[in-house]
């Protein structure tokens, strides 16, 4: 029988080897341009530099939320009972109407890590998790008489 396709090892082994060629092929490259940057400042001790890229500084302090422990777990029964009533859209709508540092102290109130660890999108899907639990547990309790 004549196969026209390759089989798949044979086509992986091609594959690897042309990332091994490029792989040498840029290795030689960059040994090129950094020996001919040393005879140019050799050269030319003028030679300017290569501009370097500020790096983007990451907020290093994040605002903290104004909300007591009590009012975050009012706020998380809420949640709990908009869900039950409403879905995921209906906890998703109400999340939106939060700052992020709320949310984030939320979910750290709620057990969902620490302030420093958690983005917006983390602390989300931790008191969802959360709010899933408990409404699984009040579903559980109603089941026991």
């Amino acid at each position: 029988m004549n196969n026209e396709f390759t089989e798949p090892i044979d086509e992986l082994k091609r594959v690897a080897d042309e990332i091994n060629s490029l792989r040498r092929d840029l290795q030689t490259t960059s040994a090129t341009l950094g020996r001919i940057e040393r005879r140019l400042k050799a050269a030319f001790p003028n030679y300017a530099e290569k501009p370097k890229k500020p790096k983007k500084k990451k907020k290093t302090e994040k605002e903290s939320s104004l909300k007591t422990s009590q009012e975050l777990q009012l706020i998380f029964e809420e949640l709990v009972a908009c869900t039950q009533n409403g879905g995921d859209g209906a906890f998703a709508t109400m999340v939106d109407e939060f700052r992020d540092e709320d949310v984030i102290a939320l979910a750290v109130e709620v057990g969902i890590g620490s302030h420093s660890s958690l983005s917006r999108r983390k602390a989300i899907e931790g008191v969802r998790k959360r709010v899933q639990e408990a409404m699984q547990l009040q579903f559980e309790k109603k089941k026991i008489p």
